[in-house]
């Protein structure tokens, strides 16, 4: 629903629109994952605060946004939504990877 009640009803773009911003994501991800590669040697040190920084900054913002477009009853496909538990699923598992390899 919308702010005043009203349900919105998905726009012609909406659906390419969340594509988009998927492949936007998936892109800068991709990106900083070539640099870390590249300067691999300088930025290991770097590495558990980086990840952390990401997982928490990467979830909030997942969290806000989820939050707003249900408040606002903003049209969500299928497959993002499919996409968002999966991207939750990985963060958690890979927290508890880094967790595991730091602590055993």
């Amino acid at each position: 629903m919308h702010g005043n009640g009203e349900i919105m009803m998905p726009g012609p773009y909406d659906d390419k629109i969340k594509r988009l911003e998927l492949l936007g994501g998936i892109g800068a991800g991709v990106l900083g994952a070539g640099l870390a590669l590249l300067f691999a040697t300088y930025l290991q040190q770097f590495a558990i605060p980086a990840l952390l920084l990401g997982v928490v900054s990467h979830g909030w913002a997942m969290f806000q946004k989820t939050r707003l477009e249900r408040q606002e009853g903003l049209y969500q496909p299928a497959w993002a939504d499919a996409a968002e538990k999966a991207c939750w699923l990985m963060l958690v598992s890979l927290v508890l990877y880094v967790g595991y390899t730091l602590f055993v």
